[in-house]
């Protein structure tokens, strides 16, 4: 099992296409007896595999990041910070503890952020340097797409080798012919550039080559744990009661959940009769609810966006086979 736990949902920055800001939710963060509690049950399971310390910004409450780590018995430990906080010390820290380190960075220029960019550029180097293959997430949105080529390479030439460039979750373009058009230029580009590890197209690859599709399942293979406690299926549904899924004191109560969402796991509505539909990850009900607020359909821009990407990851496997498409 897979646990993610919001450490707090407050942070230092306001990015314009923050999901938190469009949850409309109470800010918060894990007090003194939940964090023992969350941690008491996790431990009671014994089956934690990857622990996700998320926020917000986790990094606002190091002291609190610091006694998962210690206390949770798991086989690794992933941060997803925004990176103004990172410091050297707390690298040093984490180093032989099984902690990956994700930190996000959208390039030559984060309008869309309030950060200052040279401060990223600083901690991203020093990320680097104790975590060399460290995933660097960069979110684009319809202003920044003509520069996400660009964006990427920034990256790579500050030493990033893995990068993730995901689309703002709510972004409805203004001119979706042009703005598929664009995209699609775009991932042909970042296709073609070399030694970099791009996650978006490296997973679709792997999908397509081995026929898979991953099933999502109310809290059967993870469970977002909300700072008050509370367990829901994943990011997107916290403190949505109808998708509550139990807390610290009574355990996981999913069934309910399951049998009142049997909707939950299905392909978007806009997925039937599409031939690369198998190769979609458009039936991931977090993904379905950030962009549309419901768990049956996925936005349109996010439609393009798997259809470029699974295109583009057809084309480099076709190019691998000398020509010959899958």
């Amino acid at each position: 099992m897979d646990y993610t736990i919001s450490i707090t949902n407050k942070c230092n920055l306001r990015c314009s296409y923050c999901y938190e800001r469009h949850l409309n939710t109470e800010y918060g963060c894990i007090g003194g007896e939940t964090r023992k509690q969350i941690a008491d049950f996790i431990n009671s399971r014994s089956d934690a595999d990857t622990v996700y310390l998320f926020g917000g910004e986790p990094l606002l409450y190091k002291d609190t990041v610091k006694y998962y780590i210690e206390t949770l018995r798991a086989n690794r430990f992933v941060i997803t910070t925004n990176g103004t906080l990172l410091d050297e010390d707390f690298l040093k820290w984490c180093e032989g503890r099984s902690v990956i380190i994700n930190m996000s960075h959208d390039g030559r220029d984060c309008p869309e952020r309030g950060a200052d960019t040279a401060l990223l550029d600083a901690n991203l180097k020093l990320l680097l340097k104790y975590q060399p293959k460290a995933l660097v997430q960069l979110v684009y949105t319809e202003e920044t797409l003509p520069k996400l080529y660009d964006n990427i390479l920034y990256l790579k030439e500050l030493g990033a080798k893995k990068v993730s460039a995901t689309m703002d979750s709510f972004l409805d373009p203004s001119d979706p012919d042009s703005f598929g058009d664009m995209m699609r230029e775009q991932w042909r580009k970042i296709a073609s550039i070399p030694d970099l590890f791009v996650y978006e197209l490296a997973t679709k690859i792997d999908t397509i080559r081995n026929k898979k599709s991953s099933l999502c399942e109310i809290c059967k293979k993870k469970i977002f744990i909300n700072w008050d406690g509370r367990f829901y299926p994943c990011v997107q549904f916290q403190n949505i009661p109808e998708y509550r899924c139990g807390d610290v004191s009574v355990g996981i109560q999913a069934e309910q959940t399951r049998k009142a969402h049997p909707d939950y796991p299905m392909r978007s509505e806009r997925c039937k009769g599409c031939e690369i539909a198998e190769y979609c990850r458009n039936s991931c009900a977090c993904r379905k609810m950030a962009t549309t607020g419901t768990v049956r359909d996925i936005s349109e821009a996010a439609c393009m966006e798997e259809q470029v990407q699974i295109l583009t990851a057809l084309e480099i496997i076709a190019n691998d086979k000398g020509g010959k498409r899958p």
